[in-house]
């Protein structure tokens, strides 16, 4: 038995709405992953920021003659 074009256009129809949805849920959960991705490596750079800054460098102290 063939489908009737009505059928396989209804069909494709509820596909497209499902893969859309499919689509936005991806993008939203994307979004996600780059905000997150960017909130830890400001994070990390900060921390690199603070070591650097609290590292102790020798001084030389020179005495006068």
């Amino acid at each position: 038995m063939a489908l009737e074009n009505n059928e396989v256009i209804n069909n494709l129809t509820e596909q497209k709405k499902q893969l859309e949805e499919q689509m936005e849920t991806m993008r939203v959960t994307y979004l996600k992953v780059l905000g997150a991705i960017d909130a830890l490596t400001q994070i990390e750079d900060s921390k690199n920021e603070d070591t650097e800054d609290t590292e102790v460098s020798e001084t030389e102290v020179v005495e006068g003659e």
